[in-house]
């Protein structure tokens, strides 16, 4: 049986600097999702770890798919993410969270946004505004941990990079054109020089 919705809340925020759920657009809707499916890996006996790499495979996947094939890249883009949030969904559920599955959880989520910023290139995107995707994705994280903001939801998460990398591969499925990605990329950056400004003014948690 799945555990009450307030202990799976308090789960959750214990293990994401006590954020309220329900405080964030759409969190709250989209936890009760992938907590349902966590439920279901749980009984099946899927370990958390299991779905965080199966994650990482789905985005490497759409990237070799993206030149030729959009439609299925797209489809391993909609998996990435999926995995990204029912990995977490299943520790939380059966309440096997580990220090060692949240290291892995953030190297997965890094490997994922470089990933889905090569999605961009092999969509058309030019290749170096598809490597300041990567890079913009990486240095957001990285200054979230450089201002001790971690609590700090910003323009330029895995949902904004998940919606461009979809973005580019379903417009792949219609023209052979490169602005799509390109537009989809410059989107990406966009996000990112927000996210930037709300890190710089937010501030700072307690060490």
């Amino acid at each position: 049986m799945t555990p009450p919705r307030a202990e799976l809340e308090r789960r959750w925020s214990a293990l994401h600097h006590d954020i309220d759920p329900d405080a964030v657009p759409l969190l709250g809707p989209w936890l009760r999702l992938v907590w349902a499916g966590g439920w279901a890996l749980d009984r099946a006996g899927v370990p958390p770890n299991a779905v965080t790499v199966a994650g990482v495979a789905a985005a490497a996947g759409a990237v070799a798919l993206a030149g030729a094939h959009p439609a299925a890249a797209g489809a391993a883009v909609v998996a990435a993410a999926l995995c990204d949030g029912l990995d977490g969904a299943t520790a939380v559920v059966g309440d096997r969270a580990t220090r060692s599955g949240a290291v892995l959880d953030a190297v997965a989520d890094r490997l994922g946004d470089g990933a889905f910023a090569a999605v961009l290139w092999r969509r058309g995107a030019p290749p170096r505004l598809a490597a300041a995707a990567a890079g913009t994705a990486w240095a957001v994280d990285g200054l979230r941990r450089a201002r001790r903001t971690p609590d700090r939801i910003t323009a330029a998460e895995r949902p904004t990079f998940t919606i461009c990398a979809l973005a580019a591969c379903a417009a792949g499925s219609f023209t052979r054109r490169r602005w799509p990605a390109t537009v989809s990329a410059a989107v990406w950056l966009g996000a990112g020089a927000v996210a930037f400004v709300q890190l710089g003014s937010a501030r700072p948690s307690d060490p």
